[in-house]
């Protein structure tokens, strides 16, 4: 892992929610106590039950946060891609890392200093706001991913995670997966070799086709979505 200096790193955060609600004098204070970090793919940044450092913000590449089971089994908690932060939970409650955080690729991320982040929170209402609705979202997606872990077959969580990466009105379109099929599975809480049991039923079903690589056709948006709700 390299640290490199924040040159343009105000003009970044001013794009991104949820510090495009900051004034410019805060994001200057946010950038001169951050650093950017290059990590290579599979590097951890942080490690469960660590202290935390402060908010991290993805520019580009991968970061998963996962926990390990007693048997050495890998449950993904987040996918963290570009322009998403993770850590706010452990930094503003000044608790150990929940998490493992490691990257799936290589990735720049930034780390902002939990100093001038209070401040920031504490100065402007509308960031403040900001913040707590990502987490709020955060939360939301986190429970619900745990109900259909829960609640439905292998076949219907892959489905449903298929459903999602399709737009919201299409009845047909091509997908890349841009997470390894290991780390989809630890997602869903399968093993790699349900998850391709699962992926081979949706082929034969005529709902998806295999393109290239990672590459997916979803021949039929409306039957997948049907297939992970029944």
């Amino acid at each position: 892992m390299s640290t490199e200096p924040c040159t343009s790193l105000v003009e970044t955060l001013a794009r991104l929610s949820p510090f495009d609600a900051l004034p410019r004098t805060e994001l200057e204070r946010l950038a001169a106590g951050a650093r950017v970090l290059r990590v290579r793919r599979q590097e951890i940044l942080s490690h469960f039950g660590g202290q935390p450092d402060g908010l991290y913000l993805v520019l580009d590449g991968e970061v998963k946060r996962f926990l390990l089971s007693a048997g050495g089994i890998e449950k993904v908690i987040q996918l963290v891609g570009a322009g998403e932060t993770f850590g706010e939970e452990a930094a503003l409650l000044g608790r150990a890392q929940p998490a493992t955080c490691q990257a799936t690729r290589d990735s720049t991320v930034v780390l902002i200093g939990l100093a001038p982040l209070r401040a920031a929170m504490a100065s402007c209402a509308q960031f403040d706001a900001a913040l707590l609705a990502t987490l709020s979202a955060r939360m939301y997606a986190l429970l619900e991913n745990l109900q259909v872990c829960m609640q439905r077959t292998s076949t219907q969580r892959v489905a449903h995670y298929l459903a999602q990466l399709a737009p919201h009105e299409a009845e047909r379109c091509d997908i890349h997966l841009d997470t390894d099929k290991q780390t989809i599975a630890a997602q869903l809480n399968l093993t790699p070799e349900t998850l391709s049991r699962a992926l081979s039923r949706l082929t034969r079903d005529g709902v998806i086709r295999p393109r290239g690589r990672r590459g997916l056709t979803l021949t039929d948006v409306g039957m997948l979505r049907a297939c992970a709700a029944n």
